[in-house]
């Protein structure tokens, strides 16, 4: 029987044949590194957005609460012919009532709760152009909301650590205005 040489080992052809001495090492391409990475940039930019959004979005909502709760107040009090007022301390803020010669929380009902400021939230607030104490145990800050349709004039400024604020002011007559401080005047809503 006549010797045949055995046949060359045959790589599978799936591609162009590579050359040269580095052609058994297979990696990736600078354009595949260079496309992860950019998509690793667009995730983590999306998720550090979000989380500044967070404390911008808590301040906007809390400032709106508080907009709406006063306006709330303000017709409630002439419907029913109730005073109210809407008092604040160092961690939050709730609704009493004058009940004979006192002030007393109002009690079951569920828009009028007492209420606590969300983390990193700061408060100022000035009752007819005096800046308050809100520490005041004694004789804590109130808004007063008239039966007659008057209001306590105020403006409260509430900020966050990021150096956004909004303020909102009420005049005599119960007028409110919320505008994001440093805005101009008409973007009040």
């Amino acid at each position: 029987m006549p010797f045949i040489p055995p046949m060359p080992r045959q790589r599978p052809t799936a591609g162009p044949r590579p050359r040269g001495p580095y052609a058994v090492c297979r990696g990736f391409t600078l354009l595949e590194l260079l496309v992860v990475i950019l998509i690793i940039g667009i995730v983590i930019s999306f998720a550090s957005l979000s989380v500044g959004q967070h404390a911008s979005r808590a301040l906007q909502d809390e400032a709106e609460r508080i907009h709406s709760l006063l306006r709330l107040a303000a017709e409630e009090s002439v419907l029913q012919g109730r005073e109210l007022a809407m008092q604040f301390g160092p961690g939050g803020y709730l609704f009493v009532t004058l009940d004979g010669a006192d002030w007393v929380p109002v009690e079951e009902d569920r828009l009028f709760r007492e209420r606590e400021f969300p983390p990193g939230l700061s408060l100022d607030l000035s009752l007819e152009g005096v800046e308050v104490d809100l520490l005041d145990s004694e004789n804590p800050p109130r808004i007063f909301v008239l039966s007659s349709a008057e209001m306590t004039p105020f403006e409260l400024t509430l900020g966050n650590d990021e150096g956004e604020a909004y303020t909102l002011r009420g005049d005599l007559t119960g007028r409110l205005a919320l505008a994001r401080t440093g805005e101009a005047d008409d973007d009040v809503w």
